[in-house]
């Protein structure tokens, strides 16, 4: 059932906080939508790509704006015990590209600050979305600045030993956190990060 309705288009009847009523064939048809999507929807018209959730009791339409989000979301419904209301709050407060990014990194900081996530159901969707980050979207690789190479070199260098990856992923961490530090100050936190300090 949930791949039924592909997707709705048509004039925005009535919008709220996180919904959007739009009118088809002169039905109403109410779907959840994340915040910005509700704010942002021109009222002529507007297209949303939807997910259906059959309960015994109720019918549940989600819809988002892009593809990408809805995949999100659908990801986000394989994750053990993390229901739809969850997985919406999730797709809500990040865009796809903050939640790959913060998957990619392990950043379990940036699924925390969703109301509702606490530390081990966001340790449980890194873990189990990991695994299946090629399918959702390819690795973006960020070019590295000649600061972030000098950093990586020294975190690889035979003194300390740390493989390309473990650098990177500590450089890209450091990235976010304090982009305007020095290499020296950017060596030391990396070597705190990665020592798990």
């Amino acid at each position: 059932m949930s791949g039924l309705l592909e997707y709705l288009e048509g004039p925005v009847a009535e919008r709220g906080e996180d919904f959007l009523v739009l009118t088809l064939g002169g039905v109403g048809m109410k779907v959840q939508v994340p915040p910005r999507t509700a704010e942002t929807a021109e009222p002529a018209l507007v297209k949303l790509y939807t997910h259906l959730i059959v309960r015994e009791d109720s019918l549940e339409l989600y819809g988002f704006a892009t593809r990408e989000e809805r995949e999100m979301f659908v990801g986000l419904l394989s994750v053990p015990q993390l229901g739809p209301k969850l997985a919406f709050r999730l797709v809500s407060a990040l865009p796809p590209e903050e939640f790959l990014a913060a998957i990619r990194s392990g950043d379990l900081s940036a699924l925390e600050q969703v109301k509702g996530i606490g530390r081990r159901t966001a340790q449980r969707v890194l873990v189990e979305l990991a695994g299946r980050l090629s399918k959702l979207a390819p690795p973006v690789v960020t070019p590295l600045s000649e600061k972030e190479q000098v950093v990586i070199r020294a975190l690889t260098s035979k003194a300390l030993g740390f493989t390309e990856a473990e650098a990177r992923k500590a450089v890209e961490r450091l990235r976010r956190e304090c982009p305007e530090a020095s290499v020296e100050d950017m060596i030391r936190r990396a070597l705190a990060i990665l020592s798990g300090a």
